[in-house]
C-alpha cells in the first residue's frame, strides 16, 4: 500500500473498524476503495468480527455483540430501517438473513429485502400470505446463481410452495405439499448450502424436518433425532457448516445439541444442564428458554426468563431475564451482562455483516 504501511498491516487495521467507518474510508482514495471492496478483505472482516445478534425492541432493530472481549453489552447499535417503523409489528415481525442481506416481514404481509450496510432495499410483493404462521425461507441457489425467497400458501387439500426469484423479479408456483395440516416450530427457515429447513409436526409424536431445495424446487421429510420426539422446545441452526438441532428438555432442564452428518444420521455433540449456569439462589425460579443459537465461533448463546411464584414480591422482580454464552472450546459458561433491562428485547437470530453488496437482489 505504501513504503510505510504494508498492505497486510493495512488490512488488519481496517478490518477492525466499524462498517460505518469503512464506508467513509472507502472515499479516501482509490487504493483504499479497491482494498475494502476486495472479496478477500470482506472475508477477513467477517472472520474477525464478533458475533452479532439481531434483536427487536421498541419498534426498532438492534445489533448486539455477544462475543466482545469484556462480554458486556453497553450500547446496542440501532439500525436505520429504511421504511416507516409503523410497518413493523412488534409481535409477529420476522427477520431472515443471507450473506449480509436481511428479509423482514411487514404488517401487510409484504416483504422488504434490505442491506443495512448500504441501506439499499427492495419491496417484494405479497404472493398470497394471509397468516402470520406462513413459513418463510431466504437463501442462495448456487446452480442458478440467484437469491430466492420461499413460502408455502395453503390451498384446499394442499399447500403450494411459492418461490420468488430475484433474477426474474417474480413469484412462481412450484411443488404442492399434500398435507396442509402441518404446523411449524418456527416460521423462519434455516438456510444451509442450497436448502431451507423447518421443524414441522402434525402431533407430539409425528415430528420431522421439512427440507426444501432452492435449485430443484423439491421437498423431502427428514427424521429428527430419536430422542427429540416429544420434546417441545427445539431450534434448528448451523454449526461448522452442518445442520444442527438444539433442544431444551423442560423437565430435566437440559439443553442438547445434535448435528446431522453427511450420511443423514444424527450425532449428539453437546449436553449441558441449565443448573450449570443458574445461580443457586435463583434455582427456585421456573425457567423458560426463550432463544438458543450457535454463534459464528460455534459457541452457544442462550437467553431465558425465570419466574418466581412469590406473589409478595414486586411484579418486576418476579421475572428475571438473563443471557449466557457457553464456550464450547473450554466447556465454560459466562453471563452476558446488559447495561439496561432485557425486558422487551426479542432476539431474532445471528447476523453476519458483509461488505459485499449483492447487486442482483437490488436491481
Amino acid at each position: 500500500m505504501s513504503e510505510f504501511l504494508p498492505e497486510e498491516l493495512a488490512v488488519e487495521i481496517l478490518a477492525r473498524l466499524s462498517m460505518k467507518d469503512l464506508a467513509r474510508y472507502r472515499c479516501v482514495c482509490k487504493t483504499w476503495r479497491d482494498l475494502i471492496n476486495h472479496r478477500g478483505f470482506a472475508e477477513r472482516y467477517r472472520d474477525i468480527s464478533p458475533a452479532r445478534f439481531m434483536s427487536f425492541y421498541d419498534k426498532g432493530f438492534y445489533l448486539l455483540d455477544v462475543e466482545a472481549k469484556n462480554l458486556v453489552i453497553k450500547n446496542p447499535r440501532k439500525l436505520d430501517f429504511p421504511l416507516d417503523q409503523a410497518m413493523i409489528d412488534e409481535y409477529s415481525t420476522c427477520v431472515l438473513h443471507c450473506h449480509g442481506t436481511l428479509c423482514v416481514t411487514l404488517n401487510n404481509h409484504t416483504l422488504i429485502v434490505w442491506n443495512p450496510y448500504s441501506n439499499q432495499f427492495k419491496i417484494v410483493p405479497n404472493p398470497g400470505i394471509i397468516l402470520d404462521s406462513n413459513i418463510i425461507g431466504f437463501g442462495y441457489d448456487p446452480v442458478s446463481n440467484d437469491y430466492k425467497l420461499v413460502t408455502f400458501i395453503d390451498q384446499l387439500g394442499s399447500s403450494t410452495a411459492q418461490v420468488f426469484e430475484f433474477r426474474t423479479g417474480s413469484w412462481i408456483e412450484t411443488v404442492q405439499v399434500p398435507y396442509p395440516d402441518w404446523h411449524y416450530r418456527e416460521r423462519v427457515g434455516t438456510f444451509l448450502d442450497q436448502y431451507i429447513y423447518w421443524i414441522a409436526y402434525r402431533s407430539n409424536v409425528d415430528r420431522f424436518i421439512l427440507c426444501f431445495n432452492l435449485s430443484t424446487y423439491e421437498y423431502r421429510k427428514l427424521a429428527l433425532p430419536v430422542y427429540n420426539q416429544g420434546v417441545t422446545c427445539s431450534w434448528l441452526g448451523v454449526t461448522s457448516q452442518k445442520l444442527c438441532v438444539i433442544e431444551y428438555e423442560p423437565c430435566e432442564k437440559e439443553i442438547r445439541v445434535s448435528v446431522m452428518e453427511k450420511t443423514g444420521a444424527w450425532n449428539k455433540i453437546i449436553t449441558f444442564s441449565m443448573l450449570d449456569f443458574i445461580y443457586v439462589q435463583d434455582r427456585k425460579c421456573d425457567y423458560q428458554v426463550e432463544f438458543v443459537s450457535f454463534t459464528k465461533n460455534n459457541d452457544i448463546f442462550v437467553t431465558f426468563t425465570g419466574y418466581y411464584d412469590d406473589f409478595e414480591t414486586e411484579a418486576e422482580e418476579r421475572e428475571k431475564q438473563k443471557m449466557f454464552l457457553y464456550r464450547t472450546g473450554d466447556n465454560a459458561f459466562a453471563q452476558v451482562p446488559f447495561c439496561n433491562s432485557l425486558a422487551g428485547f426479542r432476539f431474532l437470530g445471528e447476523y453476519v455483516e458483509s461488505l459485499v453488496i449483492i447487486d442482483r437482489i437490488f436491481i
